[in-house]
C-alpha cells in the first residue's frame, strides 16, 4: 500500500502531529524533529517507531538542532512581524493625513516633499539644525533654544549623514526606525526571559500600536532612548552592573529620562553586594560616573562652547514656564493632577508592578513617570513620555493574555487612535 492509499487513522505519525495540536497537548521538539524526518524522507506509510533508528544520527541531529533553532527564533520573528504591522498603521496614517486641512501657522515648515519627510514636525526640526549646525543658545527664557535637547540622537544622525550623504532629516528617520526595531527585539528578550513569549508578544503589540507609538517612527529620541535603556536593564539583570552603567550613560545622552536608571543601578549593587564595603562604595562611584556620563559630558560641553553649562535646564522654560525649582513646587503641590491624562492612568500600573515583575523594572516604571511630572510638570507631551514606560505594558500584557479577546479589542481601538494621531501629526498639530 503506497502513503497516497494509508487510510489517516494507520498513520502513527500523523496522529501524533496531530494531537500535540489538542488543548494542553505538546511534543519536545527533538519529536518533532524526527517526525519531519520521516515524513520528508520516507511518507506516512509503514513506519513504525523502530523507523527513526534508520536515520544516521547526525543527520536527525542537524534536523533537530534546525527545528530547535526555529523555535528558538520564532518569537523574534513574531514581535518584528508585529513591529512592521504596526509601522504599515503608521504609514497608513501619514498618508490619510494629507486628506486632513493643515495647520495654517505659516511658521510651520516642510523637511521634504516626500510622505514621509511628514513624520519630521515639531521638536525634529530641532534635532537636524544640531546634527547639521551644532546647538545655539539664547538667554532670554521665553525664547526657544536647541540647548534644551540632548546631544547623543543628532549625533547619530550627523554620524549617519556624514557617511552617507543624506540629509540630516532623512538620517534622523533613519536612526529611529533602525532603533525601534532593535528596541522590539531586545524588549522581547528581556520580558520572555523574565515571564514568557506570549506575555513578550502582547507587550510589543501594546506599545506599538499605543497612539502615540508614531514617535517611534519620527524624528524623536524615543526609540533610541528605548534601546540603551533595555541593554542597560538586560545587563543588569545578569549583575554586569559596568555595563549597565554605561548604556545609562547612553541613555541620559539621549533623553532626560535616562537618569531614572542611575539610582536603580546603584540600588542593585548593594542588593547583590558580594565585596567588602569599601570595594563596593567604589564599585557604586565608578558605576554613578558611567550612568551619569552622558549628562556630565553635554553640561561640559555647554560650559566650553556655550559659557553655559546648565543651559538645557533654563532653555526648558520656553516650552514649560517657570523655573525647574517653580514647576517642582507646583508638581509637589498636586494641583497638576487634574490634568494627568495618561499619567494618571500609569502611574498606578506602575505602582501594581511591584507585585508582579522585577524590583528593578518597576523602579524604572516609576522614575520613568515621576523625572518628567517633577521636572516639567503635566503637559501635553505626557502622552509621548509614557512610552517609555514599557514595564506598563507588560502589566497590561499579562491582564491581556488571559483575556485575549479583550486584550484584541484594546489594540484594534489603539490601532485606531494611532492612525488618526499619526495623521494629525503629519499636518503639524500637536499630539504629543
Amino acid at each position: 500500500m503506497t502513503g497516497r492509499e494509508c487510510p489517516e487513522n494507520s498513520d502513527p505519525w500523523r496522529s501524533l502531529l496531530l494531537s500535540s495540536m489538542l488543548p494542553g497537548r505538546s511534543l519536545p521538539t527533538g519529536m518533532i524533529a524526527d517526525i519531519l524526518i520521516v515524513r520528508i524522507t520516507g511518507g506516512w506509510s509503514g513506519m513504525s517507531a523502530d523507523t527513526l533508528t534508520l536515520f544516521r544520527p547526525g543527520y536527525r541531529e542537524i534536523s533537530r538542532r534546525a527545528v530547535a533553532t526555529i523555535g528558538t527564533y520564532a518569537v523574534y520573528l513574531a514581535a518584528l512581524a508585529i513591529f512592521g504591522a504596526s509601522r504599515a498603521v503608521v504609514i497608513a496614517g501619514v498618508k490619510f493625513g494629507a486628506l486632513l486641512v493643515r495647520d495654517p501657522d505659516p511658521r510651520k515648515w516642510d523637511a521634504g516633499p516626500e510622505w514621509y519627510h511628514r513624520l519630521l514636525r515639531f521638536d525634529s526640526g530641532f534635532y537636524a539644525d544640531i546634527a547639521k549646525h551644532g546647538y545655539h543658545y539664547n538667554a532670554d527664557p521665553s525664547v526657544m533654544s536647541s540647548t534644551a535637547f540632548y546631544p547623543l540622537y543628532p549625533l547619530a544622525a550627523r554620524a549617519i549623514t556624514s557617511a552617507t550623504g543624506i540629509g540630516e532629516g532623512v538620517a534622523l528617520l533613519l536612526v529611529a526606525n533602525v532603533a525601534a526595531a532593535i528596541a522590539v527585539l531586545l524588549m522581547t528578550k528581556l520580558i520572555k526571559d523574565e515571564t514568557d513569549a506570549e506575555t513578550a508578544l502582547w507587550s510589543v503589540a501594546l506599545l506599538m500600536f499605543f497612539p502615540t507609538a508614531f514617535f517611534f517612527s519620527a524624528g524623536y529620541t524615543e526609540s533610541l532612548c528605548l534601546v540603551f535603556v533595555l541593554l542597560s536593564l538586560l545587563a543588569l539583570r545578569d549583575e554586569k552592573f559596568l555595563l549597565a552603567s554605561l548604556a545609562a550613560g547612553l541613555a541620559v545622552g539621549t533623553r532626560s529620562i535616562g537618569i531614572a536608571l542611575a539610582p536603580i543601578i546603584l540600588l542593585e549593587i548593594v542588593r547583590h553586594r558580594a565585596s567588602p564595603w569599601p570595594q563596593t562604595i567604589l564599585k557604586m562611584a565608578i558605576c554613578g560616573l558611567l550612568a551619569t556620563s552622558g549628562l556630565i559630558a553635554f553640561i561640559g560641553y555647554l560650559g566650553v562652547t556655550i559659557g553655559h553649562p546648565l543651559a538645557f535646564v533654563q532653555s526648558q522654560s520656553a516650552w514649560h514656564g517657570g523655573t525647574l525649582v517653580e514647576r517642582f513646587l507646583d508638581a509637589v503641590s498636586l494641583t497638576q493632577l487634574r490634568h494627568g491624562g495618561w499619567f494618571l492612568i500609569f502611574m498606578p500600573l506602575a505602582i501594581y508592578s511591584v507585585w508582579r515583575l522585577r524590583l528593578d523594572l518597576s523602579l524604572y516604571a516609576l522614575g520613568v513617570l515621576l523625572v518628567p511630572y517633577l521636572t516639567l510638570g503635566i503637559t501635553h507631551s505626557m502622552n509621548r513620555y509614557v512610552l517609555m514606560c514599557f514595564p506598563v505594558f507588560v502589566i497590561l500584557a499579562l491582564l491581556c493574555k488571559s483575556r485575549p479577546i479583550i486584550g484584541t479589542i484594546i489594540i484594534a481601538i489603539s490601532s485606531a487612535y494611532l492612525l488618526e494621531q499619526t495623521a494629525r501629526f503629519s499636518q503639524w498639530y500637536w499630539v504629543g
